[in-house]
């Protein structure tokens, strides 16, 4: 059975009352969307409650689910937007900052060495990632932490797959000319290769 047919047979049994199939449903997508409501929140806390709400608020609007898109580029919106809707309520909160992100890059089948080593990058790409205007910052996010396709990335933000591309082209290179204007370009494209 197909991916999207499961996920089909799961939304109508939940639209038929099993909580049990919308869990279901949503358990393969949980970790990244939490992921991605860290990133935005920058507090574990606040984004564990913030998954709630969208899930809560998600289950509660499945009837409305057209299925133009898949149920995790669904769920992405509701969860960004949640998030969007927590910034304008705390005004002094962060803008979507990579910051936090940083404590997730760490695998344990490398050592230490090598994690330090992995962290110390991440955090410089991630330092670089935040000085991008929002509209760049954001769909890199998408694409590299959030792993969307062109399409999910489109769906979420209501563009063209052409206008993701080229965005995605020009924040690339807006990336790049940052690295190499900061000077530490040449060590850090040869420490990636």
């Amino acid at each position: 059975m197909s991916e999207r047919a499961s996920e089909k047979g799961l939304i109508e049994k939940t639209l038929k009352g099993d909580q049990r199939a919308f869990m279901e449903l949503v358990a393969p997508y949980r970790t990244r969307l939490i992921r991605k409501a860290v990133s935005m929140l920058g507090n574990p806390q606040d984004a564990e409650d913030i998954l709630q709400e969208a899930l809560v608020t998600a289950y509660r609007a499945l009837k409305s689910f057209r299925g133009e898109s898949g149920i995790y580029t669904w769920l992405y919106r509701i969860v960004v937007n949640k998030c969007r809707d927590f910034h304008r309520s705390k005004k002094n909160a962060p803008s979507d900052s990579l910051d936090s992100v940083a404590f997730m890059i760490h695998d344990d089948r490398i050592d230490l060495e090598k994690n330090l080593e992995l962290s110390t990058e991440s955090s410089y790409l991630i330092e670089q990632i935040n000085t991008l205007d929002k509209r760049y910052r954001e769909i890199l996010v998408m694409r590299y932490f959030d792993d969307l396709s062109y399409q999910e990335i489109a769906s979420v933000l209501k563009i063209q797959v052409g206008t993701v591309k080229s965005r995605l082209f020009k924040a690339r290179e807006l990336l790049k000319r940052a690295i190499l204007q900061d000077g530490k370009g040449t060590e850090f494209f040869e420490q990636a290769q």
